[in-house]
């Protein structure tokens, strides 16, 4: 196994970690949680949908994190690149829905907090790409 091998085998547990720690909260924890998600977005215009978009989070966070864990397998068993680079760009869509929604419910220091995951993101969309 080469240096590039072992960073992207290294890049793709960031998000197997912190995607499927928060989809498995979400899942587990579901009123809590989506009861917090209602009232961020209950002075937007996305409250009519923001229990859709709870559920839609929930089964993206859940899919990076089950792609990553795969895309790892297949990168060390097969050297095959194609779900780690899906992976990272559907964490990219997904990194920027959640900055989005918190700049559009005004929780501007909870965009900031996004902003290294969706860099870090970013990087392994690259990584995955050259």
């Amino acid at each position: 196994m080469d240096k590039m091998m072992v960073l992207k085998c290294l890049m793709l547990l960031f998000p197997a970690v912190i995607f499927l720690q928060s989809g498995l909260d979400k899942l587990f924890k579901m009123e809590g949680n989506k009861t917090y998600i209602l009232s961020v977005f209950k002075k937007t215009f996305l409250k009519p949908i923001s229990g859709t978009l709870f559920y839609l989070l929930m089964i993206l966070e859940l899919a990076c994190g089950m792609m990553a864990i795969t895309g790892f397998f297949t990168l060390v068993s097969r050297d095959d690149e194609t779900i780690g680079y899906f992976t990272f760009l559907l964490s990219v869509i997904t990194l920027t829905g959640l900055l989005a929604g918190q700049r559009i419910a005004c929780d501007y220091a909870g965009a900031a907090g996004i902003i290294p995951y969706l860099i870090l993101a970013f990087l392994g969309l690259y990584l995955f790409s050259v």
